[in-house]
């Protein structure tokens, strides 16, 4: 039988074999993006953003 999740491997969802994988590589990733778009940009980490229509409409700032 094929994998019933196309796109995904469930053997890397199996947080006792891989509890640190999503972290670790979110945090590799960031520090290997920095470099490469500072300093008009910055990486954060677990931050999110909202701008709402209202925002974009009166030029409201983020």
């Amino acid at each position: 039988m094929g994998n019933p999740f196309p796109g995904m491997n469930p053997y890397l969802e199996q947080p006792e074999l891989w509890h640190q994988v999503h972290n670790r590589l979110i945090v590799a990733i960031a520090d290997d993006l920095t470099p490469q778009i500072a300093p008009k940009y910055r990486v954060s980490i677990e931050e999110r953003v909202f701008k709402s229509v209202d925002d974009i409409l009166t030029g409201g700032n983020c």
